[in-house]
């Protein structure tokens, strides 16, 4: 897919949308370390990155960088074929607590020639009510 990461960010914007969270694309002039605005209430606005990939690509860890930016919540958003597509939602010191000293955090791995999203994102996963709580 030649534009995962704009497709990973609409699919992120619809699935806060279908939640009833309201949520708009971040204006690239003056937010360009977040690609969404999440307005909880009047006085609450959180920023989302968003970090795609294609599980079945080439890459053996799908590395993702830039995760030391500016934002509150990182959402990772990983392809699998056929339309379906997996989000892992994490605040930001979560992420880079993954990341640990590692330039990049890699979100999958190839187990046995087929590739996988790591253990450690698992328990992120659909976890949209971190955002909500926020």
């Amino acid at each position: 897919m030649r534009s995962v990461g704009k497709y990973g960010e609409y699919r992120v914007l619809a699935c806060l949308l279908e939640r009833d969270i309201e949520a708009y694309q971040a204006i690239n002039i003056n937010q360009n370390d977040f690609d969404l605005t999440v307005v909880l209430n009047q006085e609450h606005v959180v920023r989302v990155q968003v970090k795609s990939t294609d599980l079945n690509n080439k890459a053996t860890n799908n590395a993702i960088d830039g995760i030391d930016k500016q934002y509150d919540f990182l959402i990772v958003v990983i392809f699998e074929g056929q339309g379906k597509a997996r989000f892992f939602v994490m605040s930001k010191a979560e992420a880079m607590e993954l990341k640990g000293v590692s330039k990049q955090l890699g979100v999958t791995q190839v187990c046995s020639r087929v590739p996988v999203v790591k253990t450690s994102l698992l328990p992120f996963e659909d976890q949209w009510v971190k955002i909500t709580n926020a």
